[in-house]
């Protein structure tokens, strides 16, 4: 469309659908490139021109966006990391880029994608400026504040969870008394979460944590109240996440949550 030079890949969830609105309000017109049966069909009222394509069709995405007269592109929304094992879906282009990989860790993919789609004159950008409302600045609390002991334990927890975002093995962890319970892989952070909850049983505390160099372009952890509602539904006393460089979802909704539930929300 012309007058169109933004571009968005949109996965699952509600980020891509907060940007489309932040992009709005600056009066920016975005081309969003939608995966079926993944994307919320909500873009489409938030885009000036929705692109559908289907999951892990990668020579399909990269024609498309080549033909679409975009400039730059943002990457938001949770795609599932489990095609890059299964191969499942994949065109012939995905499974031969997938195949010229080094590994298939998560980063790796993306910015090998980023790679594919630079290598059309598309530049890959951070969407920070337009997402800066959903981080949150160190040592905010929602919610309860937290004794000493409780701070500790959370304090702990995060390093553990950045040490294991660092290697790219997942973003979350289960903590009990200082002992970790579940390391999040390629389950996802709500599996994990419930399999913490299984083996420590009740008041452990839950920590996402983003990469120690976190490229802001690349698989942002991201929370919103359903997570927060498992927590507190298994048995969970907090949840830790990475100042600066965590999305916050629902905040509004947490904050009610967590006052009237005695939960807490802290970013470390």
């Amino acid at each position: 469309m012309p007058g169109s030079r933004l571009a968005l890949l949109a996965g699952w969830g509600e980020l891509p659908l907060e940007f489309l609105k932040s992009a709005r309000e600056r009066g920016e017109r975005v081309i969003t490139f939608a995966l079926k049966g993944i994307t919320s069909p909500a873009v489409e009222e938030l885009s000036c021109e929705t692109v559908w394509i289907k999951p892990f069709k990668l020579g399909e995405f990269l024609k498309k966006l080549s033909s679409s007269g975009a400039e730059k592109i943002v990457f938001l929304g949770k795609i599932e990391h489990r095609a890059a094992l299964s191969l499942t879906g994949l065109d012939l282009k995905a499974v031969k880029f997938l195949f010229s990989l080094k590994d298939r860790k998560p980063e790796t993919i993306i910015k090998g994608i980023f790679s594919e789609v630079e290598a059309l004159g598309v530049e890959v950008i951070d969407p920070t400026p337009y997402l800066s409302h959903l981080l949150l600045p160190a040592g905010t609390v929602i919610g309860k504040e937290p004794e000493e002991e409780l701070l500790s334990e959370l304090t702990f927890g995060m390093e553990i969870a950045r040490s294991i975002a660092s290697l790219d093995i997942g973003q979350t962890v289960v903590v009990k008394n200082r002992t970790v319970v579940a390391v999040e892989a390629v389950e996802g952070t709500d599996a994990c979460i419930r399999r913490g909850a299984e083996l420590s049983g009740e008041d452990f505390v839950v920590c996402k944590a983003a990469r120690k160099t976190q490229d802001m372009r690349v698989d942002v952890p991201t929370v919103g109240i359903e997570t927060v509602k498992l927590i507190k539904s298994l048995g969970g006393r907090a949840l830790a996440i990475d100042a600066g460089k965590t999305y916050l979802l629902n905040k509004r909704e947490i904050e009610k949550f967590c006052r009237e539930k005695g939960f807490t929300v802290i970013s470390l």
